[in-house]
């Protein structure tokens, strides 16, 4: 400090406790978030980033803070210590300065902070319970329970499963499915009970009390060195002392905007003001007939305050946001900022609040219903501060009822497409009073006048009600976008106010006796589901042993590409993208780019040594785009700087300097179609019992049907990004750490790019955090992009794009259009079926003619069709370019079936579940597939009566048929929907695999093969057979990273054949190891050909028996081979492209699902409240792992099918639903409240790994039974008689918007 400079001005280092001690930190900017410095600055990893938008929950950590008046009432949500208070909090949205005179908790600390050196409870149940798979999420879950758990030990109690499914609602996680998640929650309360002591912190918190208030200066490297500040006031003196010193600073409390407005926006914030640490800000109190809730209480505090009063927003509470954005965020934040879809401005102004406004001429208020002016703007002056929010007490005592309402497309964590609050008063059976305010609707949150004075005086009654909906259309013109249509959120919000009038009429007391009235009367129930396995144990095998990297996971201790300790003079990269849809590129200003601050190089195509290319297949996919361009996002350069962030900074502004010439873009796929605009021949299977048979018997068919299909495409949404780190070797070597799984690809396609041939690129990848076909080919243009820059500048350089980066470069599932015609007889037996498809391939081939293939030859899924033809068309589109997911097209395809079928049932008053059985395949007739290959080993018979059976399905079908004629809101559907599902590559030479096994002196295993991990525990089932053959326990087997210097030519890990393909690799390896030290046990004996068992870490023959250390020894000293390559290749395989027959599949995986849903047919919201899945993997090798991937299937595909719409601008092309704050996954409360999980006893025919089945793909198909179950609640809508009969015109993904548009067509 200067002492010349008043005090008030006086700036100083930040300081808070990280691990027991006081940490300074300087020099930084006073925008870097806490994630930043723990990654980069600390180097504690185990944070890990996943949107940096505070959507996803990888970077959660724990904050604490010694607890006084203030911090008690408002941070209520919080667990207390001692005199501490702890919170969770999303560490991406936090800048360092405000944890300034705080402690800091990380998943490392965990452990360390317990009473033992054992793993926390929540990290152990975790372990437990098969909680993790990919494990980049685990971290952030670890945290988020360690709260949980923290918070109940402290009151003594126990969460019930609910509450768990609601804390965890701001993580995400893409393959679990959840359900082990919230079982670990449970669990650890089983476990012997560990506090975090946090003894340790409390005297260093003290200490830091005696510092004054933060006024932090230090240099933006964004901007030049230009120097920023801060300044964290505790007193609202203070405060406006800062006002006066800082007059140009914003104000800001949680970030949870600001934060967002620099990670993703780079705006220029300059000087800041944190309010969350003044204490008149933070109090919440009851005075003279009024809640006052401080400007600075978190989100959390402040809806369990107006809850007390209110119980009936304690819906809209949870629903606000996650619990971190809760915690972090603060209620005159949200108002202050004046979003136009806010949650609690509807809310607030249906109870009448006030703001109270602080400024140098003093306190004012204002009614909350004139404070916003228009879009953005308010009566917030320039010189004053929200002080508070004022709410009338005495309005209970009037009678009045008050109650909230939100619409969007995922129950929470998401922003509302519709928001409500609604207040009434009903005087002698006449609206005495009335509120009605909106979010959503407008350009600001408003009231409905005019609809007000509609039913001012009137009688509260159905009549009035609907009289006066139509005037809600002359208070609001709302606006679409890609959350709703104008349409629908008018019909919504007309909806809301209907559901309104019945919650507040008595009327729904009355149906609830009968019914529920809204989907939150449906409550979970204390039973989450079952899983079994019936498989018998064998040593190592077949038993579900913990995913190999559980423990690491749990503890953050599990690296990534990331992760990688970073080489000295590493670059970072960043690319730039076109705002284009479609257009010629202009000349690139290199030279002023590189005046940005702190870029060292430019690249463009020019600058590309070898090939510009990184298409799989099809060489028509330029890494950086020279000409012209055709999709937004489409890479035209790399920038080059010192650090990620300001290489990101660069990109966006040389993004928005770009010239492009627009020219017509194509962005509709049926109008490609229509335009002949495709990337590859259409494709044409043609299957007739003789020439004309198909139109002969279309012809003849009782029945004849012609319908269409809108099926939506899908983010793999892995949490670990897309990321590479190119190091460069010597003799013109280059390493390449990259998130891939298909690390021989990425080498091929480096080498072609940099011009050099194979071997002189390694490229490496120890895990994955997901890929989900992601990252089997579209990997290829990071890896190529991060190698050409570190050739051409000799230093490592590393690619992480920002995840709305890598949302609008990379593409995803292929969406499709359907348009079939069938005949089918009064049975409902398919006689003949036409169909063509249509997929959005995007603007190049990259991976679309075999997903077009795949979607082909799972057209039929589980059924014989005797005349049939398919005709596949990839549609070119000015589109990211569409490319592998999970079941890479058979789902698409045999989805089509299953609509064609549901429609059949419906045309034929029959259950859709009879007309599936007629039609399956039979065991030895009727069993050919449209593609020649003969089904022979078809169980999907008697495991759909097994499903059937155990989940009572006639009985549910006669009381779903009940609840809707006594219904007339709410309605229920249910389906059964089977699952056939090929497993092997298409393209017969890629089923093919290589594996080295080690064993060392001591007798410890070593696996290396060319399989990629990435959650769905493959070196787990490798590790599991290599232990087996050598007859060692799991623990003295260990695999490593994939490496193409070890295993070459390896195909990528797909189509479900990681562990058929591997595992029998591994095997061979093994065996011969095994083979060898059995000779030497036998002639160490000196005995003839005896059979030699290995088993417990013990090798014998009849009373004859050694240690696998000892014998490991004597073959080593006996100069014995102790290491081996296993190569496997799969057998019976044949494909004739040209023609699309052939014998594809090694053998088929089957399965079925039973579901059932409710549907709100007044706002086409739903939830799945209960799902029976039955699924064959054969001889399961792991049957944990085998169920996760059952349940994360199941659930993803739920989440396609329901909530995960993509949304391209109609006119720009651009991409608008490109991160989780607009593209939606599923979130734990999504998974149905019973979920009941179990494996089909039925070992494979066929010689595959130790007779098990393939289980990534098939499960995803499993979720086809809640979309059919949606179709199902619809079509009961239909008010007339013969609702069976109905075809309900519902498109993929079924969101609320689409399932009331499904509604309106069957009413």
């Amino acid at each position: 400090m200067d002492p010349s400079t008043p005090a008030s001005l006086q700036t100083r280092p930040v300081r808070f406790v990280h691990r027991g001690q006081v940490v300074s930190i300087d020099g930084v900017a006073p925008t870097r978030t806490v994630l930043e410095w723990l990654r980069e600055d600390a180097h504690c990893l185990g944070t890990k980033e996943g949107c940096a938008e505070g959507d996803c929950g990888a970077c959660s950590v724990l904050v604490a803070e010694l607890a006084d008046e203030q911090t008690s009432a408002a941070d209520c949500a919080s667990f207390k210590v001692g005199p501490l208070q702890v919170r969770a909090i999303n560490s991406c949205l936090r800048f360092l300065p405000t944890l300034d005179g705080k402690a800091l908790i990380t998943v490392e600390d965990l452990r360390g902070l317990c009473t033992s050196a054992h793993l926390h409870p929540a990290q152990q149940a975790l372990v437990d319970c098969h909680g993790s798979q990919c494990g980049f999420c685990t971290p952030g879950f670890a945290v988020t329970l360690a709260a949980l758990y923290e918070r109940h030990q402290a009151s003594n109690t126990r969460p019930k499963p609910e509450e768990i499914s609601e804390q965890l609602a701001g993580n995400l996680c893409r393959c679990t499915g959840y359900r082990p998640i919230v079982e670990a929650g449970q669990h650890m309360f089983d476990l012997p009970v560990q506090r975090l002591q946090l003894s340790t912190v409390i005297e260093p918190l003290r200490q830091l009390r005696a510092d004054p208030p933060l006024r932090y200066a230090a240099p933006n490297p964004a901007y030049g060195g230009r120097i920023d500040r801060m300044a964290v006031p505790r007193t609202l003196d203070q405060l406006m002392q800062c006002r006066q010193d800082l007059p140009q600073a914003r104000l800001y409390a949680g970030a949870t905007d600001v934060a967002l407005w620099v990670q993703k926006q780079f705006r220029d914030v300059k000087d800041l003001i944190y309010l969350g640490d003044v204490a008149e800000l933070r109090t919440i109190e009851a005075v003279n007939g009024l809640l006052r809730i401080g400007a600075a209480v978190p989100l959390e505090a402040a809806w369990a305050a107006l809850a007390t009063h209110w119980p009936s927003v304690a819906e809209m509470a949870q629903r606000f946001a996650g619990p971190a954005v809760r915690q972090a965020g603060t209620l005159g934040g949200n108002i202050a900022n004046g979003s136009p879809i806010g949650d609690a401005a509807p809310v607030l102004m249906a109870l009448d609040a006030q703001v109270e406004l602080l400024g140098p001429a003093g306190t004012r208020s204002c009614a909350l219903d004139g404070f916003y002016l228009d879009y953005m703007k308010s009566q917030l002056q320039p010189d004053e501060v929200l002080k508070a929010l004022k709410v009338p007490l005495h309005q209970k005592a009037t009678g009045l009822q008050l109650k909230a309402y939100k619409v969007s497309k995922r129950f929470d964590s998401d922003i509302s497409a519709v928001s409500a609050g609604m207040a009434i008063q009903v005087s002698q059976g006449r609206v005495a009073q009335i509120r009605l305010a909106f979010g959503g609707m407008a350009a600001v949150v408003k009231r409905a006048t005019q609809t007000e004075q509609a039913l001012l005086g009137q009688p509260w009654t159905q009549e009035t009600v609907q009289a006066a909906l139509d005037h809600l259309s002359q208070d609001f013109t709302p606006l679409s976008d890609m959350r709703a249509t104008a349409a629908y959120r008018l019909q919504a919000a007309q909806a809301l106010l209907q559901r309104f009038w019945r919650e507040t009429s008595g009327t729904a007391v009355a149906a609830a006796a009968v019914a529920p009235v809204t989907l939150s009367d449906f409550k979970p129930t204390e039973v989450q589901g079952k899983h079994s396995n019936p498989s018998t144990p064998i040593a190592s095998l077949h038993q579900p042993w913990p995913h190999e990297s559980a423990t690491l996971h749990v503890q953050g201790a599990a690296p990534y590409t990331d992760d990688v300790p970073e080489r000295a003079g590493t670059l970072h990269m960043a690319l730039v993208w076109s705002p284009v849809a479609h257009g010629t590129l202009g000349p690139m200003p290199k030279e002023s780019w590189k005046q940005f601050p702190g870029v060292v190089e430019v690249f463009t195509a020019d600058d590309i040594p070898g090939e510009n290319d990184c298409g799989p297949i099809i060489h028509d996919d330029p890494i950086w785009a020279a000409t012209t361009v055709q999709y937004v996002g489409q890479p035209v350069a790399a920038v080059v700087a010192t650090s990620r962030a300001l290489a990101r900074q660069a990109a966006a502004r040389a993004r928005a300097s770009l010239t492009i010439s627009a020219m017509p873009a194509l962005l509709d796929p049926r109008q490609a179609h229509a335009q002949q605009h495709y990337v590859a021949p259409p494709l044409h299977r043609v299957r007739e019992s003789k020439p004309g048979a198909l139109q002969a018997a279309m012809a003849a068919a009782p029945h004849r049907h012609r319908g269409s299909f809108s099926l939506g495409g899908q983010e793999q949404f892995y949490l670990e990004g897309q990321i590479a780190y190119a190091v460069p070797l010597e003799d013109a070597g280059m390493q390449v750490f990259s998130s891939t799984q298909h690390p021989s690809e990425m080498q091929t396609v480096v080498a072609r790019a940099l011009g050099v041939a194979a071997h002189r690129i390694q490229v490496e990848c120890r895990r994955m955090g997901g890929g989900f076909g992601g990252k089997e080919s579209q990997s290829a243009l990071f890896a190529a992009s991060a190698a050409i820059a570190a050739q051409r500048l000799s230093r490592p350089v590393k690619l992480r794009p920002d995840r709305d980066d890598d949302f609008m470069i990379t593409g995803r599932r292929h969406p499709f259009e359907f348009d079939y015609e069938v005949g089918f007889d009064d049975d409902g037996h398919v006689l003949a079926v036409d169909i063509t498809m249509i997929a959005n391939a995007g603007y190049s081939t990259d991976l679309s003619v075999p997903v077009m293939t795949r979607a082909l030859c799972h057209f039929d899924n589980a059924y014989w069709l005797p005349e049939v033809a398919i005709h596949g068309y990839l549609a070119k589109t000015h589109t990211q370019s569409n490319t592998a997911f999970r079941g890479f097209g058979g789902p698409q395809g045999a989805l089509a079936i299953e609509i064609i079928l549901d429609d059949i049932a419906r045309l034929l008053n029959k259950d859709a579940l009879s007309v599936r059985q007629v039609n399956f395949y039979g065991q030895h007739d009727r069993n050919t597939t449209p593609y020649g290959q003969t089904v022979t080993d078809n169980v999907i018979e008697p495991l759909t009566q097994a499903l059937v059976k155990d989940s009572q399905y006639w009985q549910r079908r006669q009381e779903v048929d009940t609840f809707n004629v006594n219904s007339p809101v709410l309605k229920k559907g249910l389906a059964l929907t089977p699952v056939k599902f090929g497993i092997s590559f298409n393209l017969p030479h890629l089923n093919q695999a290589g594996a080295l096994v080690h064993v060392y002196a001591d007798g410890s295993v070593l696996v290396n093969h060319g399989g990629t991990e990435m959650g769905q525990g493959l070196n787990t089932k490798v590790a599991q057979v290599v232990a087996h053959e050598l007859g060692l326990p799991l623990s003295a087997v260990r695999c490593t990273p994939t490496d193409t210097s070890k295993v070459a030519n390896t195909s990528a890990t797909a189509a479900s054949t990681g562990s058929d393909l591997n595992g029998k690799a591994a095997q061979d390896a093994a065996r011969q190891i095994r083979s060898r030290l059995a000779e030497v046990f036998l002639e160490h004996f000196s005995l003839q050909t005896t059979p030699v068992e290995f088993e417990g870490g013990l090798v014998s023959a009849g009373h004859h028996r050694l240690s696998f250390e000892a014998l490991v020894a004597l073959a080593y000293r006996g100069r014995v081979q102790l290491w081996s390559d296993g190569y496997y290749a799969t057998p019976g395989l044949h494909w004739d492209a040209k023609t699309l027959t052939g014998h594809p599949f090694y053998y088929f995986a089957y399965g079925a699902a039973v579901s059932e849903v409710v549907v709100d047919t007044h706002t086409g919201e739903a939830r799945v409240l209960r799902a029976d899945l039955l699924h064959d993997v054969g001889h399961s090798l792991n049957p944990a792992i085998d169920i996760g991937q059952i349940e994360g299937g199941f659930v993803q595909g739920m989440g396609w099918l329901t909530t995960e719409e993509l949304v391209w601008h109609p006119s720009s092309g651009a991409l608008m639903t490109h991160a989780p704050s607009t593209y939606k996954i599923p979130t734990a409360h999504d998974v149905p409240d019973v979920l009941n999980v179990a494996l089909f006893e039925n070992e494979n025919r066929e010689d595959a790994i130790h007779r098990s089945k393939a289980v990534g793909e098939p499960p995803l198909l499993l979720a086809f039974s809640v979309f059919l179950a949606l179709r199902d609640a619809v079509a009961s809508a239909r008010s007339s008689a013969g609702a069976r009969r109905c075809l309900p015109q519902l498109s993929a993904p079924a969101t609320a918007q689409s399932v009331l548009r499904a509604v309106n067509s069957v009413r």
